[in-house]
This record gives C-alpha cells, structure tokens and sequence, in this order.
C-alpha cells in the first residue's frame, strides 16, 4: 500500500509540476492584451499550484487522526525525511497553507470577472495588492501551523495507545503530529483548511450564475474579441471550479477518520493523495480552454513531434525550414 500511494504522489506531482511551469510561462509571455491583467491572477494560481506540487513530493503525508480524540500524528514519507524532522514540519505546514490560498484565489477570479463586466478592468497593481490581502490568512497560517508539531518522542506513545494494531516500528517516514488541535495555532489552521470550501464554492456557482446571465444579455452590445475572451476564461473558470472538488473529498476523509466512523490506513493516505489532484490538474482548465494557451501548447507538440520525425529519419530540420519559418 504504501509503495503504491508513494508512486501516486510522485506521478502526480511531477505532473502538475510541468503542466504548472507551462502554463507560468504561457502567462507571462503568450497571453493577447484582452486578458493581460487577469494572467496576474492566472499566474498566481499556477505558482500556488506548482509550489503545492512540489512541497508534496517534499513531504508526502499520511494523515491519521485519533478517533473520537483531539490528537492528529502525521507521517511523513517524502524527501524531508533525508534531511530533518524540523524541514518536515516546515515543509508540511507550508504545503498546507497553499490549499486554502488556492481555494480563496478562485473564488477571486471569480468575482473579478464578474467585477468587470461592470466597471473597468483594474490594474496589473491593483491585482497584485488585492492578492496580497487574500494571501494574508493562509500566510498567517503556514508561519504558526508548525509550531503545534510535536517530536516522535512525544506522539509516538499516543500513537501506540491509539492504534495498537499498527507496526509504528516499520514507519521510515518522519513521525509527528499535534496533541491538542484546540490550540489556537492548530484550530486556526484546521479551521481555515476545512470551514472556506463549502461556503466559497456557493459563491463561486452565484458568482457563475450571474456571470452567464449577464453576458447573455449583453452578447449584443459586446466587442466581439471581447465577447470570446469573456467566454473562453468563464469556460476555464467552470471546469476549475469543480477541481477543488478534491479537496473537498479529503475534508470529509478526514472528518470521517477524526470521527472513528472508519479507521483504515487506505483513508488515512487518500485524505492528502486526493488533494495532490487539485493542482496538478488545475493548471489544464487554462491550457485547454483559452485560446491563446492551446494554441502554444499545440505548438510545443507540432515542435516536439517534427523533432523526433527528424530523428527518427535522420533528416536535418535544415531541409524542411528556412531561416526564422517551419512549413506546416
């Protein structure tokens, strides 16, 4: 079990790392002046996102709340392990705080495109301000989170009363874990994890709603350059708002372990291997559904594969190109 929730985390995490850095660099440098000051939001997601991706191969959680109780321990089973307890703990609560900043950053992108269809466009300033304030709480929480884990010590007893059954001695993975999630620093972090998803996905689907209503009604009156942006961003913003979906598998994951409703090791692991989902598919609604960034997706893949055709043959590119033009 383990070996396979190992390679899951792998896969996914290398994967939404490329997709992540390719769609950073679609941001920056391919996005058309009609959604310039959005691909700031778009870019935030994306370094959100990829940040998740690599922080998870980083620590690679296993979740595993005492039932009925007010103790979590946590094993870590990524690369941290070679280095030291204290990076796991750091790189954990980090890893934490990107989820609810991922979850706040859609529910902004949201409400900008609903903001703009009635007032101007802000500035690429503004944004950045604005991201700055929403980033504040899931900062606040992945600088205090950490402080409530504590050392192998001093879980691993608990964790031995709570689950006698399981081979603690077999663990490779750093062992900790919070004592008392009613500390202040963990019931913020807990809170601010599990509480937001809910109501910030009510507001994404109002937001939603009232965004199709309007541009149906004013599909006359628009540009048609802007009439098609609009659509294209709504299209990608639809299909990501059911992405955080999975984190909404894993906070009912959790509370159904925290519970005691069921205790297995198979919840324990999906609880965080169905989070990695979340950013590692995230960055497709982008590249898929704007227009722009298909395009040079399917341009890196014309590319890739006249490269292994010439391979392949032998023939140098030099006989089907001219200088600064590839013939389609």
């Amino acid at each position: 079990m383990h070996v396979f929730f190992n390679i899951w985390h792998w896969f996914w995490a290398l994967f939404g790392c490329s997709l992540n850095l390719l769609l950073i660099y679609a941001a920056i440098f391919k996005s058309p002046r009609a959604i310039r000051t959005y691909a700031t939001l778009i870019i935030n997601f994306a370094i959100t996102d990829l940040l998740e991706c690599l922080l998870d191969l980083f620590i690679q959680i296993r979740l595993i709340p005492a039932p009925g109780d007010v103790s979590i321990t946590y094993v870590l089973n990524g690369l941290c392990k070679y280095i030291s307890p204290l990076a796991c703990k750091l790189g954990t609560s980090f890893f934490l705080h990107c989820i609810p900043h991922a979850v706040w950053s859609l529910l902004l992108s949201f409400g900008y495109r609903y903001y703009i269809l009635h007032n101007a466009a802000l500035t690429r300033g503004t944004i950045v301000k604005i991201l700055i304030i929403v980033y504040i709480p899931s900062l606040f929480q992945g600088l205090t989170y950490w402080t409530t884990f504590v050392d192998r010590d001093e879980i691993l007893p608990k964790a031995r009363e709570w689950f006698p059954d399981y081979n603690w001695d077999a663990e490779t993975g750093v062992i900790t874990g919070i004592l008392d999630v009613t500390d202040w620093a963990a019931a913020y972090g807990i809170c601010h994890l599990c509480l937001p998803i809910f109501p910030v996905y009510t507001a994404i689907f109002i937001f939603r709603r009232k965004i199709i209503a309007h541009l149906k009604a004013s599909t006359n009156m628009m540009a048609k350059e802007t009439k098609a942006a609009h659509a294209q961003l709504l299209k990608a913003l639809t299909f990501q708002a059911f992405i955080p979906a999975f984190v909404g598998v894993a906070v009912c994951c959790y509370f159904v372990s925290q519970s005691g409703a069921v205790v297995s090791p198979v919840l324990e692991y999906s609880v965080f291997s169905s989070v990695i989902l979340m950013p590692a598919l995230s960055p497709l609604t982008y590249l898929l559904f704007v227009r722009p960034y298909r395009q040079f997706l399917r341009n890196k893949q014309d590319v890739s594969a006249k490269t292994a055709k010439f391979e392949s043959t032998g023939a140098s590119p030099s006989r089907f190109e001219t200088p600064g033009t590839i013939v389609h």
